[in-house]
Order: C-alpha cells, then sequence, then structure tokens
C-alpha cells in the first residue's frame, strides 16, 4: 500500500487558522464592513437635528401645613399628573400647535392624531427633590422640557407650558378651597337643622314629661320618701285629734244629755253618740287602713263605702231627732233648772269644733298628700320606659350635635384655607429657571451613533466571514483532503503562471458591483434618516 509522500502541515494553531481564513476572504470581509460603515456614516450625518429646551420650576410652601391644615385634596405628585393630563389634553394640545406653527412638515403628510401623540411625547415632565427614610423622593421642584426640530420655538413652547402649569396650580387650589368651603356651608346649614329640629324633639319631651326624666329619679324618690313622712305624721296628728274627740265624748257621756259641738247648739242623745263614736272607729280603721295600702285597695274602698253609709244614716238620725226635740224646745227651756255643766257646755262646744276644723284640715292635707304620693308613684313607675325614650332622642341629639360641631370646625379651616389660597400665599409653583433658546442640537448624538456604526461593521464582517467559511465545502490544505479521504496525497503543486484574465475580470466587476451596492445602500439610508425625527426620538438622546 502506498504511503503519503507529503509531510503533515507543520502549525495547526488558531492563529495561524485565523490568518489563513482572512487572506482567504479578505475581499468579502472589506466589502461587508465598508457597506456597513457606509451606511452608518449615512445614517448619522443625515439625522435631523432636534433642540431641546429646559425650565425649572420651584414649589414653594410660603406657610408651613403644620399651621394650615389645607382641605386641598391629594398629593403634589398627584396634582402634577392632573395638570399634565389637562396640558396633553386634545384642546389644550391643539391650542399650543396652532400658537407656535409645530410639526408644519407632519401635519400635511400626516392626520392630527400623529401630531398629537408627537407632541405628547416631546413634552417631559421631571419631578426633582431629596430622597425620604421610605425611598420616596419629595417633590421640592420639577423640569419641563420640549423637544422639537425647531430652535426658535422651543424655549417659547416651554415657557408657555411652564406658565400654564403656574396657573393652573393656583386655579386648581383657590377652586378647591372655594368648592370645599361652600360644600361645607351647605353641609353646616342642614346638620345646623337637623340639630335645631332634634333640640326641638327634646325639648317638647322634656316639657310634656316633666318630673319623669331618669336624672329626676332622684329627686322624685327623696319627694316620696318626704311625702310619706308627712303622711305617717299627719295620721299620728289625726290619731291624736281623735283621742281627744274621744276623752271629751267620754266626759259628756258620764254628764248626762250634752250639747252637740255644733254651730245649732243642740243636745245629743246618748244614741247619737254612740253613732258618733262608731263613725271615729270607722274613720279610724280607715285611716290605718290607707296608711298600709294605696287608695285604690279594695280594703279601702270598702271602708270608704261603709263610712260613707254611716254617715249617711247617721245624719238621717239626727234629722228626725232634731224634729222631736223642736216641739218640746219651748218646755224644755221654759222649766228647765239652771245646770252647772251647763255652764261649761260653750267652752267644750268651742273645743270639739276647733277639733273637728283640725281634723277636717288635716284629712283634706292627706288626700292632697295620697294624691301627690300617687303622682310620684306613677312617675316612678314609667321611668324606665321614659329612660329609654329618652337615650334615644338623647343619641340623635348628641350625633347631630358631633357631627355639627366636627363640620363646624372643617368650615372653619376651610374658610381659613380659602384666605391663604385665594391670597396665593398657600404652596405654588414659580419659575425659577425660564427656558432659554438651545445653543445647539441635544440630538443625535453622532459620535456615539459613529463609534456604534463602526463596532456593528466589525461584527458584520467577521459574522459574514464565520458564515461563508462555514458554508464553504472546498479544501485549502493538504490535511483537508487527508481529512475527507483515506486516499494518499503524493504532491501538493501550487498555481503556476499569472492570474487569468477571466479572473481579473470577475474580480473587478464584483469590486464595481460591491462599490454600487455600497453607494446604493449609503444613498437609501440617508434618504431614509434626512428629515426623520422619529429614528431620532428611537434611538435617543
Amino acid at each position: 500500500m502506498a504511503h503519503d509522500t507529503l509531510p503533515p502541515t507543520a502549525d495547526d494553531s488558531l492563529p495561524l487558522r485565523v490568518v489563513e481564513v482572512i487572506r482567504r476572504r479578505w475581499m468579502m470581509a472589506a466589502a461587508v464592513f465598508s457597506t456597513v460603515l457606509a451606511a452608518a456614516v449615512a445614517f448619522t450625518l443625515y439625522l435631523p437635528d432636534l433642540y431641546r429646551a429646559t425650565a425649572l420650576v420651584l414649589v414653594e410652601r410660603t406657610i408651613s401645613e403644620s399651621v394650615v391644615r389645607a382641605p386641598v385634596s391629594g398629593e403634589l405628585e398627584g396634582r402634577l399628573y392632573v395638570i399634565k393630563q389637562e396640558v396633553l389634553s386634545r384642546d389644550r394640545l391643539t391650542g399650543l400647535i396652532d400658537r407656535f406653527d409645530l410639526y408644519p412638515e407632519l401635519r400635511q403628510r400626516a392626520g392630527m392624531v400623529d401630531v398629537l401623540t408627537l407632541a405628547r411625547n416631546d413634552i417631559v415632565v421631571e419631578p426633582a427633590g431629596p430622597e425620604q427614610v421610605a425611598g420616596r423622593t419629595k417633590t421640592v421642584s420639577f423640569t419641563l422640557s420640549y423637544t422639537s426640530d425647531d430652535p426658535a420655538v422651543v424655549a417659547d413652547v416651554t415657557n408657555a407650558v411652564a406658565a400654564f402649569y403656574v396657573q393652573q396650580n393656583d386655579r386648581m387650589r383657590s377652586d378647591e378651597a372655594i368648592q370645599t368651603t361652600q360644600f361645607l356651608r351647605t353641609q353646616l346649614a342642614d346638620a345646623n337643622n337637623e340639630l335645631d329640629r332634634h333640640e326641638a324633639v327634646m325639648r317638647d319631651y322634656t316639657m310634656r314629661h316633666a318630673g319623669e326624666l331618669p336624672q329626676q329619679m332622684g329627686f322624685n324618690l327623696a319627694t316620696l320618701e318626704r311625702l310619706n313622712t308627712e303622711l305617717r305624721l299627719n295620721g299620728e296628728r289625726q290619731i291624736s285629734i281623735i283621742e281627744q274627740r274621744d276623752t271629751l265624748f267620754d266626759g259628756l257621756r258620764e254628764a248626762g244629755p250634752v250639747a252637740r259641738p255644733t254651730a245649732e247648739g243642740t243636745e245629743i242623745s246618748p244614741e247619737s253618740l254612740e253613732r258618733l263614736r262608731r263613725l271615729d272607729e270607722q274613720r279610724q280603721a280607715l285611716l290605718q287602713a290607707e296608711r298600709d295600702a294605696t287608695g285604690r285597695h279594695p280594703d279601702v274602698v270598702r271602708l270608704q263605702e261603709q263610712l260613707a253609709v254611716m254617715e249617711r244614716e247617721h245624719e238621717l238620725a239626727e234629722l228626725a231627732e232634731t224634729r222631736a226635740r223642736e216641739d218640746a224646745e219651748v218646755e224644755v227651756r221654759a222649766s228647765a233648772p239652771v245646770d252647772p255643766v251647763a255652764a261649761t257646755l260653750p267652752l267644750r262646744r268651742r273645743t270639739m269644733e276647733s277639733l273637728d276644723a283640725d281634723l277636717a284640715a288635716l284629712r283634706d292635707e292627706e288626700s292632697s298628700i295620697r294624691e301627690t304620693i300617687a303622682s310620684f308613684e306613677q312617675r316612678l313607675a314609667s321611668s324606665p320606659q321614659r329612660e329609654q325614650e329618652y337615650q334615644t332622642i338623647t343619641r340623635d341629639y348628641n350625633t347631630s350635635k358631633e357631627l355639627y360641631d366636627s363640620l363646624l370646625q372643617r368650615y372653619e379651616e376651610a374658610q381659613l384655607t380659602e384666605s391663604v389660597e385665594t391670597d396665593q400665599a398657600g404652596e405654588r409653583f414659580r419659575v425659577l429657571e425660564p427656558a432659554l433658546p438651545p445653543e445647539g442640537p441635544s440630538a443625535p448624538n453622532r459620535l456615539r451613533l459613529l463609534l456604534m456604526g463602526l463596532l456593528l461593521a466589525g461584527v458584520g464582517a467577521v459574522g459574514a466571514v464565520l458564515v461563508r467559511e462555514q458554508f464553504d465545502t472546498t479544501f485549502h490544505t493538504v490535511d483537508d483532503i487527508r481529512a475527507f479521504t483515506s486516499v494518499p496525497v503524493l504532491v501538493s503543486i501550487p498555481s503556476i503562471g499569472p492570474v487569468p484574465a477571466g479572473r481579473r475580470i470577475r474580480m473587478a466587476l464584483g469590486t464595481v458591483a460591491t462599490l454600487a451596492v455600497i453607494a446604493l445602500i449609503t444613498a437609501a439610508v440617508a434618504y431614509v434618516a434626512h428629515g426623520s425625527d422619529q429614528l431620532v426620538r428611537l434611538v435617543g438622546f
């Protein structure tokens, strides 16, 4: 079997292989590198310039919020967002575009929706301030910026937007303070009417149930105890008077027929005296029963009825005896001897009359005391119901009073806030640094784009060479042949003689075609980049 007569390659290291690949593919790498770099340069050079103007607005707080608690709702960030939405609204932006004649070319070739979208993207608001402990930033200022391809209007537009922010903030805070005051005034009037209604209900209830209210229970108990004491003392005085009358009756009974202690001065028979004694006993029994029970007790009612019957019977008997004595009155007076006891009858009669008058006064007083006791007992009996009703009325009144006091305090604070806001002494915006016309374009960053194009060209060239090598199936070295086949390699013959004319022509045509492609791609990229503001905004500042 024959053996290879050619030795293997001396060195198969990676650097030599890379050099060999570059030697073979340098024209392709140069073509790709030149094409990408030319396109990047054209893209960078033909992009239009954009200009940006920035205004700094300071948030001033002349009066501390700890002194004046303003009811103006929302944080500063929320209010900035609301104002931004008003600035970016269709009507507001349309007026701004017409005022400064913004985006004239875009308005000619596109609709108003695209113009408004671009304007909203060009107006930027960025809050600024120190960072708090919780990681939240407290806004103490914010910047307003506007971007456009016309350097003559960017500063004017930015200042117009900043002025609108200042004006709108003052108007929002003032209007909200005024509306809050008006709302609280209306609520306060309704709460006052409701409080007056509850006061009238409470006043009417206390007048209708005077003496039955829960806070008067102690007074009612003390008064009832005092009345019971007075009733007991009255009963004791009545018993004492009745005992004195019984003593006088006993003395008169021993002396025989005696004169009745009345205004007429007629005599009292033993039967009449016995009836009087039973009447006194009945009165004492009724008095004792009334002390032990109320006036509506069945025993008390029965004794009262019996006493009334006995009094009527006594009156009828007295009337009959009086008529019987009238006929003998003249003879008795003519023939009657002088009795020593009769001399004392006028004094006893006056004593009896005085005792009867005192007893009648005490009984009237007793009846009045019992009626008063019954009234206070009725008050005490109705106290639980009145307490529940009074608690309901008091709860409604206290709720209305608390609501009224709360609204009154908030209304006073709202009035103070309204005064502060209308005088522009509260939180307000001040343009600290107005926007100035830009000295140069702010975009695009051409140096960065060129560097990125150079890097992209190199990456594209390397990528094209690697792809070409990956799909190349030709043999470039003896080792490639040995790796492909087991047939012995006997000899390697290099190229002999000059390069053929056909090859030179193909190389020339390829070079011309490559240059034409580079020129065509460069022109196309320049055409796309020329006047394209969207591309500038897309690649960033």
